[in-house]
């Protein structure tokens, strides 16, 4: 259901030309064309549109439709983005080194006049945002429609197949604590397919969400995960380092995580530790029968830097999972390797890493490619166009949104 909506009308009422070098033209029908050029002289060369949304809440979808005719034809010149806000302040992320929280930034690029459609969604402890529309390096967009609608649902938007598959990094780490289930919840709420997890062990033999060995980065306790019960891991705080609003959040189970999953339709892709080998063994059993005790054998990805931890698995659970090998690169011999794995495997390289030829060597095998961590836009869609088929991300998901 739409709850509020913000056309042109609204933006151009907005315009400051202070920030902004703005021009209207009626066109045909009465309808207005707002321009908006660089201007070296007005703002750093960086002009700006931004309406200010009062009374959002947690959860709440933006679904942002523009039409714009992008001049240079290029990125690096039109820009789309949202800012949030708490009780007037900008809300920053205190483990970025207190950078504001927002959207990140979508680009208008493309030949001639295009359509754009772009969605974000409301995180913890907002309760208003504003909405930017930026033109820099001597760009100029020409906008015929602009309109923002704020909304208690994910509406439907294009298919999946027009956009590329985001793959959440840990939860929705851009603006929620990594690993924890308010990452996870707000993943789901933002229309995200599939969503990473990580998986380590307590003394205690509880498999858990966490990144490192160590707690300290991630909590206010010191440690290693495997020294410690899963009761005394959860005297610690996972969430306060972020922002307040998440003082008190717990290390999750794994199972915890998979339940969730299972139930929402998030489809989860486990970052298994190098540690499940030898002796330890015994917990890709267990995520094994948690997978299928769930219904979720056929519908969760398993992915490794360690081979022999995919190597274990698919002895263990064949083509229950789908494989995923983590690497800045592979080589010739990994191709038989990983198509060894099960049916449905892929190379999951860091985007840094990525070479065209590399790309297509791949797919003429037979195997996919995947890329983490990225969180520029512009790089996705070079990817895109080069291939690659699913990016790990911290906060963007582009499922379904038309660019």
């Amino acid at each position: 259901m739409v709850h509020k909506k913000f056309v042109l009308s609204d933006f151009i009422c907005s315009l400051d030309k202070s920030l902004c070098d703005y021009s209207l033209q009626e066109a045909e029908g009465k309808k207005t064309i707002l321009t908006i050029a660089s201007n070296p002289e007005i703002n750093q060369g960086v002009s700006i549109v931004r309406i200010h949304v009062p009374g959002v809440s947690y959860g709440e979808h933006v679904v942002l439709n523009a039409m714009v005719k992008n001049i240079q034809e290029s990125f690096g010149t039109g820009f789309c983005n949202v800012v949030f806000f708490k009780q007037g302040k900008p809300m920053v992320n205190k483990r970025e080194g207190g950078v504001p929280y927002d959207s990140g930034a979508c680009q208008f690029y493309g030949h001639g006049l295009k359509d754009y459609q772009y969605h974000f969604t409301v995180p913890y402890g907002v309760d208003s945002m504003e909405i930017y529309i930026a033109c820099k390096n001597n760009g100029i967009l020409h906008i015929e429609n602009l309109e923002a609608c704020i909304c208690d649902s994910l509406p439907l938007l294009h298919s999946h197949s027009q956009s590329p598959k985001c793959v959440a990094h840990l939860g929705m780490i851009g603006y929620a604590p990594r690993n924890t289930m308010p990452a996870f919840y707000l993943a789901k709420r933002a229309g995200y397919r599939e969503c990473v997890t990580n998986t380590n062990y307590t003394a205690d033999g509880h498999i858990v969400a966490l990144h490192n060995d160590e707690i300290d980065e991630t909590s206010n306790g010191t440690g290693c995960i495997h020294d410690m019960t899963l009761a005394q891991v959860r005297q610690y705080d996972f969430g306060g380092y972020v922002d307040e609003v998440y003082q008190g959040t717990e290390i999750p189970l794994l199972e915890e995580v998979l339940k969730f999953m299972s139930k929402s339709g998030l489809r989860p892709v486990l970052r298994l530790t190098h540690h499940f080998t030898g002796e330890k063994v015994h917990y890709l059993h267990q995520i094994h029968r948690m997978v299928k005790s769930l219904g979720l054998d056929g519908r969760c990805t398993a992915k490794a830097f360690d081979k022999r931890v995919l190597e274990e698995l698919s002895k263990i659970a064949g083509d229950d999972f789908r494989y995923g090998y983590c690497c800045k690169g592979y080589s010739k011999e990994d191709i038989p390797w990983i198509k060894k794995l099960g049916r449905d495997v892929y190379f999951d390289i860091r985007y840094k890493d990525i070479t065209e030829e590399g790309v297509h060597t791949a797919i003429d095998n037979g195997i996919a490619v995947e890329t983490w961590i990225i969180n520029d836009f512009e790089s996705i869609v070079k990817l895109m166009e080069m291939g690659v088929t699913g990016f790990t991300t911290d906060f963007y998901c582009l499922d379904g949104c038309m660019y």
